[in-house]
């Protein structure tokens, strides 16, 4: 075993791509030369770095191989050298790296106060209401506003809301639940075309963020006025409410001032 061996597998050993006996045999090289021994815990910290602000996505296999194959055939010009003009160990070069990806990452990616994209109340209710639109959320009862209504808070502890509106030619409820978290789902078909779909779940577990939440915007405003109210990219609008002990959070394609008229008519 020598150097430059363990350099050409340092980053197989630090993504555990080899078998525990090849690099077991490449550690052992590294536990009595503190160069390695360095280089390899410079690239295990800068993947640290990476995993704890970046979201991984994998690689296809033969994508990730296409630039092993690349960079094996390369020169022995070290690609930090090439882009920069300087000459900088490979290792620091990488810990730099991930330092200025970092830096980069969390100027233009909103960190979304640690929340999940997953449990992001906003996200579910755009993502589920797409599924309604795209069929792969079906009803389980459909019906009028007060059967739906009846059917929805049998099985939760908030306060169901099925406003009644205007030109509803269908109202169809959906129960589920989000990591033990109990929804409910009302979803209104006016017209030919017009859809609104309404996500509810208990207000103080919304707010709580334990396992759904809000970002910290959203949260204030329905603090400060029951309200949070956003057109979005794609033409569609999400309207957010207080609703006794429930946060409701409405998803269409109408524009704001139309959707919280439909929502608030109490004729």
């Amino acid at each position: 075993m020598n150097c430059n061996e363990f350099r050409e597998c340092v980053c197989e050993i630090v993504d555990k791509r080899l078998t525990e006996e090849r690099t077991n045999e490449l550690l052992q090289h590294a536990d009595v030369c503190p160069h390695c021994r360095y280089e390899f815990q410079s690239m295990q910290a800068a993947k640290n770095i990476v995993q704890t602000k970046v979201k991984r996505q994998n690689v296809p296999a033969d994508v990730y191989y296409s630039i092993i194959n690349a960079t094996l055939k390369s020169d022995n010009t070290s690609w930090f050298k090439k882009l920069f003009g300087i000459n900088i160990n490979p290792a620091i070069a990488v810990v730099l790296l991930a330092i200025i990806c970092v830096g980069i990452y969390s100027v233009f990616i909103p960190q979304n106060n640690g929340m999940s994209d997953e449990a992001n109340i906003i996200s579910q209710s755009l993502k589920n209401y797409q599924a309604v639109i795209g069929g792969s959320i079906k009803p389980q009862l459909v019906s009028t506003e007060d059967e739906v209504h009846l059917f929805l808070e049998k099985d939760v502890s908030f306060e169901v809301n099925v406003p009644k509106m205007k030109g509803c030619s269908s109202c169809a409820g959906v129960l589920n639940s989000f990591k033990g978290v109990k929804l409910a789902h009302v979803v209104y078909q006016l017209g030919d075309k017009s859809i609104i779909y309404i996500y509810q779940a208990d207000l103080d577990e919304a707010m709580s963020g334990n396992i759904i939440g809000l970002p910290d915007e959203a949260k204030d405003e329905l603090k400060k006025t029951d309200w949070y109210v956003r057109e979005l990219d794609g033409n569609k609008t999400i309207v957010m409410w207080r609703y006794k002990n429930t946060l409701c959070s409405a998803v269409s394609e109408m524009k704001k001032d139309e959707m919280i008229a439909l929502l608030t008519d109490k004729e």
